[in-house]
């Protein structure tokens, strides 16, 4: 997901003056441990607000704790430490020079461009890594900065995901709802599924623009209504719960086309709108970042977690397991906690053990991870796993 990054300068060159308050520090290492034997990662993220269910949190603190248990990374304790930011991304900024400060050699943050250039570009500064659990903006991988490392794969994989299999499906025409709010997760996420889609002969019949936040969607539903041919699909690269709303405006509505959407519909609300009638979500699939369906091997973690007392609830919380992994892989073969070397591990390993999927690299393309592309939809209102392959003809436009 991303925003716009047209503010990125401004808010870099004024966070210095930020208060720093009420720092949290969860030190699961324990003891009186030596800085050096201390694995410190910093997470200055959205505890609260619209953007907390998609912060990696849960399931870092989990897997540090796993790791922690069973003796750490060569006797090095990870601490994990936390500061909710809410959506303000000069907080952020502040929070994540606090914690370089006291030694992380990790920081992840508001999973946005505007606010992850500037914390990479602070974080540089001390060699240290901006490592995400679940970014997918193209901005990040334009060359910008050269220390952010993201646990998944761009956009355009995902809505080449959707779209493939939208195609394989039968839909031919299709409505895109596009929206500069999110920056490019929202407005060209859209368009690289369009571009698939007409690449396999179909047809984009309009684009409509939406708001986040909006709860009547009788507007653009007006619309759709008006085109002829009527949509087979259409497609939305946003949030819960608009996308709820959404869904069911267009069921009373009597439009039954297939609603496609990205990682952002990867959240347990979605499902909840099926409870009183599960045939809602029959036509609704989503392209995400990992298996999230109940016998996945995210499924599998997050029962771990609970089984210790830390709540992970979905995809994007566990998430952060997978990035405690690599950092503990890049720390071993570094054979030390400074950053700069931590990091140039993990670009270099072939493969790194994960947890929402079996394992992940960076070395072909440094600054993220290339990943299977999972294709969720709903039985029963439950979920299931549609698909699941590295998709084919992604779109080029981007790198």
């Amino acid at each position: 997901m991303s925003k716009g990054i047209n503010k990125t300068m401004k808010i870099f060159q004024v966070a210095s003056g930020c208060a720093i308050t009420g720092i949290l520090a969860t030190a699961l290492a324990g003891g009186s441990a030596m800085a050096a034997d201390t694995i410190k990662i910093g997470f200055a993220v959205p505890l609260t607000g619209e953007y907390a269910p998609y912060t990696s949190v849960q399931g870092a603190r989990c897997m540090a704790e796993m790791i922690n248990r069973d003796g750490g990374v060569d006797g090095k304790m990870f601490e994990v430490l936390v500061q909710d930011v809410g959506s303000d991304s000069q907080a952020a900024i502040s929070i994540s020079e606090k914690f370089l400060e006291e030694g992380a050699i990790t920081i992840s943050t508001i999973p946005f461009s505007d606010t992850m250039i500037p914390v990479a570009q602070l974080a540089a500064s001390y060699g240290a890594t901006v490592i995400q659990a679940q970014s997918t903006q193209v901005e990040m991988h334009a060359g910008i900065v050269d220390n952010f490392i993201t646990n998944v794969s761009p956009d355009p994989f995902t809505a080449t995901a959707g779209a493939n299999f939208a195609l394989e499906n039968g839909v031919k025409n299709v409505v895109l709802f596009t929206s500069d709010e999110g920056g490019s997760w929202s407005a060209r996420t859209p368009v690289w599924f369009g571009d698939v889609i007409e690449a396999g002969g179909g047809t984009v019949l309009s684009s409509l623009n939406f708001s986040f936040g909006t709860s009547d969607w009788s507007p653009q539903i007006a619309e759709l209504k008006k085109l002829d041919p009527q949509p087979d699909a259409v497609y939305i690269s946003s949030v819960m719960p608009d996308v709820g709303v959404l869904i069911r405006q267009m069921r009373t509505a009597g439009i039954d086309a297939w609603v496609i959407g990205s990682d952002g519909l990867d959240d347990p609300s979605l499902d909840a709108i099926g409870e009183g009638d599960a045939a809602v979500l029959d036509k609704v699939v989503f392209a995400t970042l990992a298996p999230s369906h109940a016998d996945s091997a995210m499924a599998a973690f997050i029962a771990e977690c609970n089984a210790m007392d830390i709540e992970v609830a979905g995809l994007f919380p566990a998430l952060g397991s997978d990035i405690v992994m690599a950092i503990a892989h890049g720390v071993e073969q570094a054979g030390s906690v400074d950053p700069v070397a931590v990091r140039e591990a993990m670009r270099a390993a072939d493969s790194i053990s994960a947890k929402t999927v079996e394992n992940v690299s960076f070395k072909e393309h440094q600054s993220y991870a290339q990943r299977t592309g999972p294709v969720i939809g709903f039985k029963d209102g439950k979920r299931v796993l549609l698909s699941n392959e590295v998709p084919d003809g992604v779109p080029t436009d981007w790198n």
